[in-house]
């Protein structure tokens, strides 16, 4: 079964970022959060961390190894496998700054 999900972007993309920051939106939930740095990236495997800031939202923290590109096809990528997305439809969501 294809479960389509919403994704937005804070930044302007780019093939190899230093940072990446957005929103996600399952079917039927609230908006949520995502945050990838280049830092803490000595993981041997890319890891989906759950995150509750504090306003109260949640999401995840995505753990991506140092030989990783930080993108949106490696996002997407590590997204879907998590929550078992098979298409995510680019959207203007609300900026996750303002979220957290």
């Amino acid at each position: 079964m294809m479960m389509r999900a919403d994704i937005s972007y804070d930044l302007v993309l780019d093939e190899d970022m230093e940072f990446l920051e957005g929103t996600y939106r399952l079917p039927g939930q609230d908006w949520q959060v995502f945050v990838v740095s280049a830092f803490r990236r000595d993981v041997p495997d890319a890891q989906i961390v759950p995150q509750r800031w504090q306003s109260g939202v949640t999401g995840v923290l995505l753990r991506i190894p140092e030989a990783e590109k930080i993108n949106a096809r490696v996002v997407e990528r590590l997204l879907s496998e998590g929550f078992h997305v098979s298409e995510w439809i680019r959207v203007r969501g609300p900026d996750s700054m303002q979220l957290r």
